[in-house]
């Protein structure tokens, strides 16, 4: 079975977007009620997608591990094999000898090597931040914001200031919200939090950027 133009936009957003919710889906392709819900679930059923809540609350998303190894054909392969009682799809070669370790949740779990310490996706990140906010004691939001624009990060940023972390969060932690965790830039009264939502294809796009302010990532 074939992905039609607009589910193909749906799993274009899902890449794109982590922890995405049917609204923001709808909002951005143009499939909504019965053929979205029937669409995430086939993908849920597939394991190329995983879900985390219920109802509107729902978020989701795409499991990057499914096709890293093997190529976007896979996705037409395992939503054609998990369509009819959502079974795991068989005959999935496993992943190539070095991609990414797998946990049972699904996640990626390379590490990254910055400034002397190995890090998380996410952490990597709030560490580049960090440094960056350290070697430039006089970077404002707005200058932070030029550095690390919103579109490394589309739905929730790069960072965020406290109060709209918080509502952005809603029920689930999106940002590094621990008082040590949080970071103070000039001429912001309240701390900003660091999003901790990065996929194996965003965190890429930021290593890129942080490469080009000059910093080492291995």
């Amino acid at each position: 079975m074939q992905t039609t133009a607009n589910e193909k936009k749906v799993i274009d957003f899902l890449k794109k977007t982590p922890n995405t919710n049917k609204a923001d889906i709808s909002a951005a392709t143009e499939i909504t009620g019965l053929p979205l819900f029937n669409f995430l679930r086939k993908l849920e059923k597939a394991e190329l997608i995983t879900s985390q809540g219920t109802g509107a609350d729902a978020a989701f998303t795409w499991n990057e591990e499914k096709t890293e190894a093997q190529g976007d054909g896979v996705v037409e392969e395992v939503v054609e094999a998990g369509k009819a009682n959502g079974k795991k799809a068989k005959n999935v070669a496993p992943p190539a000898e070095g991609t990414a370790e797998v946990t049972t949740a699904g996640k990626n779990t390379d590490k990254y090597k910055f400034n002397g310490e190995e890090y998380g996706k996410g952490q990597l990140v709030r560490a580049v931040v960090a440094k960056y906010i350290e070697d430039n004691p006089d970077t404002t939001s707005k200058d932070l914001l030029n550095a690390f624009p919103q579109t490394l990060m589309p739905r929730f940023g790069v960072f965020a200031d406290h109060d709209t972390a918080v509502k952005l969060s809603g029920t689930r932690s999106r940002y590094f919200m621990k008082p040590e965790q949080l970071l103070k830039i000039k001429g912001q009264k309240a701390p900003i939090a660091v999003c901790n939502q990065w996929t194996a294809a965003l965190i890429v796009e930021f290593i890129a950027v942080a490469k080009g302010l000059g910093y080492k990532i291995k």
